[in-house]
């Protein structure tokens, strides 16, 4: 055997070994068996070390930085002070967009960091795909699994550059995140930050390679792993945040086309509504993770949400339904969207590629028609008695499509990145310390520094070659009186 053949299997041996999955392949009492070696014991090794955590989704982040969140007033007034609670408290520096939120207090320890954590999960995606070729099996097995390796190293690459690199239709040339594309022993998240640019390249890539291995074989949806149509519609969104248009609609083209089509919420009565997270609703395409919508009783929906839905509008009680106090007091709304336990918990669906392709077409010369057809198809999918609407001029079109996406993708991961995207607009948070404190409105203004997030320091003593991002040297935010 020699040195590189030695040298791959410690790594898998470490890897397998630290590997907390449940792959009946570990539990072998001899140390070769625990070293991965047919496709299947990859195939599990992707599962458990490459695909998203169903305990916890470091995207969580996102759905405290946007403005599809509040704090609940009503929570405080039926259900105690929540105002003050832990919880409430660990998220006001998020909520408020603090500079120093990862290293307020005693910091963020290294392992509880968003980039961290997304870089463990590429380091499986890493191990796999370094050793995948030499696995026992057909080659249609090992394509099949490089396939998903590729699109789960790109879904995480496009979340760590939109999270610490700034939008890359506003400057793709700033700095991004380093690019990891091989496996190692050791826990280095090393090497110096790629540009937004060449990260964005190197996730075309990779979604494109793994199109392409996919192509090959017949379409699997079912199996909570990621598959041909999911893919697409990832291309469609990077495409989409590249402003590249043309190819925006048509990766969602095929994805539509691969699909079974939109779920029809408008034949449903609200208490059969078993959430999107279920394979039997026809436009869910992959199932996977934790949930990214951190709500309790200190944050609700933001008003400005709710009051962009319309009377009849199905997703009202379904997506989102009404909470109420013993003796029937009313005290906010739940998250509903992915209603079905024991199961993971977001979902990527087909009603995200009628969506990109919509405002793609919007942006498109002499598609207009495209692109309202594609809004009206979704509707008629969501709001009883639907009757389609007719909007001529260009910019109302493309203000009602991306209205329509808040509202259908609430707290999936979307609109904190469409914020940046959009030109990263001003929003306020409003925070209340305690019951007898007073309000505080928190405010991000246009084109802020921290709509690029500063780097943990616990990462940034890891990798001594990271430039560490300007928002990390702001001011502190300071509140006013509401």
């Amino acid at each position: 055997m020699n040195i590189k053949d030695i040298f791959k299997w410690v790594i898998l041996a470490v890897w397998t070994l630290s590997w907390g999955g449940c792959s009946d392949f570990l539990n072998e009492e001899s140390q070769d068996e625990v070293i991965p070696k047919t496709v299947t014991d990859f195939s599990e090794l992707l599962m458990g070390s490459g695909y998203p955590s169903v305990s916890n989704y470091p995207g969580a982040i996102c759905a405290q930085l946007d403005d599809d969140k509040e704090m609940n007033w009503l929570g405080q007034e039926l259900v105690g002070n929540v105002l003050g609670s832990t919880e409430a408290e660990a998220w006001f520096p998020m909520f408020t967009w603090q500079p120093d939120m990862f290293r307020r207090n005693e910091g963020v320890v290294l392992a509880s960091t968003e980039y961290y954590q997304f870089y463990e999960r590429i380091k499986g995606c890493n191990a796999v795909l370094d050793y995948i070729g030499d696995a026992i099996g057909t080659e249609a097995e090992r394509e099949k699994v490089q396939a998903e390796a590729l699109a789960l190293r790109a879904y995480y690459y496009f979340w760590l550059v939109n999270l610490y690199g700034e939008p890359y239709n506003y400057n793709k040339t700033a700095l991004g995140v380093p690019l990891k594309l091989v496996s190692a022993v050791n826990e280095e998240i090393g090497g110096p930050r790629e540009t937004v640019e060449k990260v964005y390249e190197r996730i075309l890539e990779d979604l494109n390679a793994s199109a392409r291995l996919f192509e090959e074989y017949e379409v699997v949806i079912g199996n909570y792993r990621i598959n041909l149509p999911a893919v697409k519609v990832l291309l469609s969104r990077v495409y989409l945040y590249m402003e590249q248009w043309s190819d925006a609609a048509q990766a969602a083209t095929e994805a539509i086309r691969l699909g079974k089509g939109l779920s029809d919420l408008t034949s449903l009565e609200d208490g059969d509504f078993a959430g999107m997270n279920s394979y039997t609703m026809n436009e869910t395409l992959w199932i996977f993770g934790s949930s990214i919508a951190s709500f309790s009783s200190a944050f609700t929906f933001s008003s400005d949400l709710l009051s962009l839905y319309t009377a009849n509008d199905k997703r009202m009680g379904m997506y989102i339904i009404e909470d109420y106090a013993a003796g029937g007091k009313f005290r906010g709304y739940i998250y509903n969207k992915y209603g079905v336990e024991g199961e993971p918990r977001q979902c990527l669906r087909l009603s995200e590629a009628y969506l990109n392709r919509a405002e793609a077409y919007a942006q498109m010369p002499d598609k207009s028609a495209e692109a309202l057809s594609d809004l009206n198809e979704l509707r008629k999918k969501r709001i009883e008695g639907y009757e389609d609407v007719n909007i001529t001029d260009p910019v109302a079109l493309l203000d009602t499509i991306r209205k329509e996406r808040r509202l259908e993708l609430c707290f999936e991961g979307h609109r904190w990145f469409d914020l940046r995207r959009y030109g990263m607009p001003e929003i306020k948070h409003v925070y209340q310390e305690s019951e007898t404190a007073p309000k505080m409105v928190y405010t991000l203004k246009e084109k802020d520094r921290m709509y690029t997030l500063p780097i943990p320091p616990s990462v940034m003593e890891k990798n001594r070659q990271l430039v560490q991002n300007v928002s990390d040297s702001e001011p502190l935010r300071q509140g006013v009186v509401e």
